[in-house]
């Protein structure tokens, strides 16, 4: 399912953080979203997501308007798995995976066995099933993450949403949550779109990535072909050097750094 972002320009009280953002998502593949802090990433999720409402532009899933649909519909389609991750209820990891499911259940009903059945399949699947009887505020900033990512595994849309999901895993946790949802995005033919602050996740993991800078976009489209160092550089406003490695692997990294 394609997402759509047509001439979009969103912010916080009259100062605009996107400008005319305009770019297409498609269907089955990851996009990768890149840019400094303060870029606009998760002010772009927010507006895709129908959470913050643009002062001009639209947001098109499935050549559906978000902001026509309610949040229910919304649930359907999208989620989202965010950067803060703190409950002030002290809900179990297998309850917070079970309320991905929220959207498929009747007002005032509990998830059956089914439901159940399937958030500890789907726990198993990322690695956390030894923490589903564990309080959720208890984990680790990292295992918090992960169970973030079974719920809205669980959630089952076709449409996934990360917000910068990487932020509080150690190295190879990082590569592992990639993985995931590498493979995840190709065999459910989801649609996925992740921020990410480091470039060389981007390069292996995604199909396609947009640049943003200054709440624009610089560059869009394949990351074989826009990865490289004259866009990185517009981005980060840094030297950056993508090398090849023996075994045939990309490697970026910012020029002072190499001594």
């Amino acid at each position: 399912m394609s997402v759509r972002v047509e001439s979009l320009t969103a912010g916080y009280g009259k100062a605009p953080v996107l400008h005319d953002i305009s770019l297409e998502i498609e269907s089955g593949r990851i996009c990768a979203l890149i840019g400094r802090n303060a870029s606009g990433k998760t002010t772009l999720m927010r507006c895709i997501n129908g959470i913050l409402k643009p002062s001009k532009g639209s947001v098109f899933v499935s050549d559906r308007e978000i902001l026509a649909m309610k949040r229910v519909e919304i649930a359907r389609l999208i989620s989202l798995v965010p950067q803060g991750n703190y409950s002030p209820f002290q809900f179990t990891c297998l309850e917070i995976v079970l309320m991905g499911g929220v959207s498929r259940i009747k007002s005032w009903s509990a998830p059956c066995r089914k439901e159940k059945q399937r958030a500890e399949e789907i726990c198993a699947e990322v690695g956390v099933i030894d923490l589903v009887d564990r309080p959720f505020n208890c984990l680790s900033g990292g295992q918090k993450q992960l169970i973030m990512l079974a719920r809205a595994l669980h959630q089952d849309s076709p449409v996934m949403l990360l917000d910068e999901p990487n932020a509080h895993l150690d190295f190879p946790n990082q590569h592992r949550m990639m993985g995931l949802m590498r493979r995840f995005v190709k065999e459910r033919g989801v649609t996925a779109l992740i921020t990410l602050h480091d470039p060389n996740l981007a390069l292996n993991y995604s199909d396609d990535v947009v640049m943003l800078k200054d709440g624009r976009v610089v560059a869009a489209g394949p990351t074989e072909l826009l990865l490289d160092e004259v866009h990185l550089h517009e981005v980060f406003g840094e030297e950056i050097m993508v090398e090849k490695t023996v075994s045939g692997n990309h490697v970026v990294v910012p020029r002072n750094s190499a001594g």
